[in-house]
């Protein structure tokens, strides 16, 4: 109902919010292809220009995914990189495919295809409060994120596994994460509730593995294996592709 207010209720909007919404994504495109300091400036003059429609749509849609659009509020503190995938995921978030397909502007390219930076998801306000049905505090707080490769989520003790060497290690519900499978880590598949790994990307053979035994997977995040620690508690979004810590 929110999403097809955005697309029909508001039509006229739309209509008037092409034109701007194509001269950002040329602009990002532009700076892209040559990243001087002019086309930075005018690709930060582009997206500025789309605040004003922007917010008006945030009004109808959840803060969880509002909160892309109230952050480009402060875009003049984001690097760059961050601008772009903040600008592309409140695009994303407002679900107007149809616009898109008409601008031949792809779904979340930017913000989908790279990975989200911890100024960026500290600037989100990721780290927040919530409250479980066990009356329990928890607290969640970004590590780190990388690229989507099988979807789902889960929660629980994060397993750092290099090798076989390491799947003694391994109990029943881990989150396994490791710099990259091989056919080996077949044998313990059946006991994780989710892969993260240091590299590779959506065809790799962690990605495979994940898809094969249906396991939430995200892969390419860098540094995995030397920011998460043995017997972390962890929650993996592997739609988004955020990892974050659960603080009890």
């Amino acid at each position: 109902m929110i999403f097809n207010k955005i697309r029909i209720a508001y039509g006229e909007v739309l209509e008037h919010f092409k034109p701007i919404l194509r001269n950002a994504y040329q602009r990002i495109y532009s700076y892209q292809l040559d990243r001087t300091t002019e086309n930075e400036s005018q690709m930060r003059e582009a997206i500025n220009a789309t605040r004003e429609i922007l917010e008006f749509f945030a009004n109808h849609l959840p803060y969880s995914k509002a909160k892309y659009i109230f952050a480009l509020r402060r875009l003049d503190e984001m690097a760059p990189f961050d601008l772009i995938m903040c600008f592309d995921q409140a695009i994303f978030e407002m679900h107007v495919w149809e616009t898109l397909n008409e601008l031949r502007i792809k779904k979340g390219e930017w913000a989908k295809n790279n990975t989200w930076s911890k100024e960026l998801r500290d600037l989100l306000n990721e780290r927040q409060e919530v409250r479980h049905n066990d009356n329990l505090n928890v607290e969640e707080e970004f590590l780190i994120s990388g690229t989507p490769a099988s979807r789902g989520s889960a929660q629980g003790r994060a397993c750092i596994a290099l090798d076989k060497e390491h799947f003694h290690k391994i109990a029943k519900g881990d989150i396994l994460v490791t710099t990259m499978t091989t056919p080996e880590f077949i044998e313990v598949a059946h006991l994780i509730s989710g892969l993260i790994t240091d590299r590779g990307g959506v065809v790799c053979h962690a990605a495979i593995l994940a898809r094969e035994f249906n396991i939430p997977c995200v892969v390419g995040c860098r540094t995995a294996t030397t920011t998460i620690k043995d017997g972390d508690q962890i929650r993996m979004d592997a739609i988004s592709g955020i990892v974050v810590s659960v603080i009890q």
